[in-house]
């Protein structure tokens, strides 16, 4: 079996001497009725306390900046790196970081929700449940309704957007909802909006980290 890179999800000022991942079994059927599964997660749903399993560490892409307010957009297992800057955030006395977490169901994965609870007074969480209701709501459809707001925090107090999770459409569509806020809320065109994503992304302000 292949070896497979995993994000961190814990954070050494919480949870030290420990390393957090969060991983999603991959169990479903297709439209045909054929049974899927993934090899690595089921077979990492199957250890036991005790089992050795070999592993490496190695930097991730994202660089978070704390001096600035961090937006962090991580829809499913993409939250993973977020709760780990939540915590380091709030250990050096942050309080204005904001999150945008998108699931299926509210009470089928809403990973570490108790402890979004916890971090309410340093973390602004908005979330998105795409399934339970008619009408599907992703995270890009969250984001454009909290655009005064990010507008704000990206034109006035310079804050740093950070997006992660998987790379097949959710990348794009978060970039268009931001774009949307660009020309929204500060009067671009699609040019002059396309140009600020550009020199985000330059300067780092505007990070990726996806997977498919």
């Amino acid at each position: 079996m292949r070896p497979r890179a995993f994000s961190i999800a814990s954070s050494p000022s919480k949870h030290p001497g420990e390393i957090h991942i969060l991983v999603a079994v991959v169990n479903y059927k297709t439209r045909m009725h054929k049974r899927r599964t993934g090899l690595c997660s089921t077979f990492m749903s199957k250890l036991k306390f005790g089992d050795l399993v070999k592993i490496w560490l190695k930097k991730g892409g994202i660089r978070f900046n704390d001096q600035v307010p961090n937006i962090m957009i991580g829809p499913g297992t993409g939250i993973a790196p977020f709760r780990s800057a939540a915590y380091d955030l709030t250990a050096i006395g942050k309080t204005d970081s904001v999150v945008f977490f998108g699931c299926r169901s509210n009470r089928k994965d809403f990973y570490f929700e108790d402890e979004w609870k916890e971090l309410k007074d340093s973390v602004e969480l908005f979330t998105a449940f795409s399934r339970d209701q008619e009408d599907k709501i992703y995270v890009q459809h969250i984001i454009k309704e909290q655009g005064e707001l990010l507008w704000k925090l990206i034109n006035s107090d310079r804050a740093s957007v950070y997006v992660a999770g998987n790379s097949k459409q959710m990348p794009e569509a978060v970039r268009d909802a931001f774009l949307s806020i660009f020309k929204e809320y500060g009067s671009f065109s699609d040019d002059e909006s396309m140009k600020l994503y550009e020199e985000m992304q330059k300067t780092k302000k505007y990070q990726q980290e996806t997977w498919s």
